[in-house]
C-alpha cells in the first residue's frame, strides 16, 4: 500500500498546484466518479493504470512522479498507449526476461492471461515489474520512448 500513500501525498500537492481543483471537478475531468477521487487521496483504494494515466495526463507529469517514485516531475505529454500485455512483452523482449520470472515475481501466471484479454493492471503491479526491468513507469505503458 506504499504505493498508494505516495500516490495520495502527490495527487493532493498536484490538485493544489493547479489551482486548488476540487475531487469532483477532477474526477469529471478523467472520467470517474468523485468518490474515486477522494479514495485515491486518502489512499483507501488502489487505482488502476488507465486511471493513472488519465492522472498524469490531466496534470502533464510523468506516471512515476504521480506515483511518488521519482521527484522530477517532467512533463510527459498525453499520447495513444499500446495495450498493456503487448508493450510489457515488448520490454520483456528487449530486457531479456521471461513471463515465467514475472510471473514468480507476481506469486501468479495469471495476470498475463487476464492482460492478454484486456484487463488493466493495477498500479501497484506495474510499479512492481517496472521496477524489476530497471525501467520507467511510463517507458513500461508507452507513454515515453526512455
Amino acid at each position: 500500500m506504499e504505493i498508494m500513500s505516495k500516490l495520495s501525498e502527490r495527487l493532493k500537492e498536484l490538485m493544489f498546484d493547479c489551482g486548488q481543483i476540487k475531487s469532483e471537478a477532477l474526477a469529471a475531468k478523467i472520467g470517474v466518479a468523485g468518490t474515486s477521487v477522494r479514495a485515491w487521496m486518502n489512499a483507501e483504494r488502489n487505482i488502476n493504470l488507465l486511471h493513472a494515466v488519465g492522472l498524469a495526463d490531466f496534470f502533464h507529469c510523468s506516471l512515476d512522479y504521480l506515483a511518488g517514485i521519482g521527484d522530477t516531475d517532467r512533463e510527459v505529454l498525453p499520447r495513444p498507449l499500446p495495450p498493456f500485455y503487448d508493450r510489457l512483452r515488448e520490454v520483456m523482449r528487449e530486457q531479456g526476461v521471461s513471463r515465467y520470472k514475472i510471473s514468480r515475481l507476481l506469486h501468479t501466471d495469471v495476470f498475463f492471461t487476464n492482460w492478454a484479454h484486456g484487463e488493466t493492471p493495477m498500479l501497484y503491479t506495474v510499479c512492481a515489474i517496472a521496477d524489476y526491468l530497471h525501467v520507467s513507469l511510463d517507458y513500461l505503458v508507452g507513454r515515453t520512448d526512455y
